[in-house]
């Protein structure tokens, strides 16, 4: 199966739903590949979810590049692209370019540090795992 690049998330409006989020973390914590059946039970642990909805709901996500699926005899079985950290980490940083917020200020925001102090602190320590990056690169 042929991965397609990043996923489609260049913003707020092709970012993930609600549902989508449920979908996928359920996708995510299942033994790949699962089914839209195998979905729908982890989510009825939170309520019922209509097996139409589920399935295209991971239609969508297949085609925003999030989940790839294969064919499994009468049924497609899905699974992530990437993990889902990391697709949050994309999520969370497309957004900040989109709105133009600076990473370092709003890690402070999060973390309820004084963003006047904190955001330089991160800048300092981001320059320096780029420089030890740098001097592995070079062994």
């Amino acid at each position: 199966m042929k991965r397609r690049g990043r996923p489609n998330i260049v913003g707020i409006e092709k970012g993930i739903g609600p549902l989508e989020a449920k979908v996928l973390r359920a996708v995510s914590e299942l033994a790949p590949p699962a089914t839209v059946r195998d979905v729908c039970d982890s989510l009825a642990r939170d309520g019922y979810f209509a097996y139409q909805g589920v399935l295209n709901c991971m239609n969508r996500l297949v085609r925003k590049g999030i989940l790839e699926r294969e064919k499994q005899g009468a049924a497609f079985a899905y699974r992530p692209v990437m993990k889902l950290d990391e697709l949050t980490a994309e999520v969370v940083s497309n957004v900040l370019g989109h709105m133009g917020g600076e990473l370092e200020r709003v890690i402070c925001r999060v973390l309820e540090i004084d963003p006047d102090i904190g955001a330089e602190q991160i800048a300092a320590l981001r320059e320096r795992v780029r420089a030890m990056a740098r001097k592995q690169g070079k062994r």
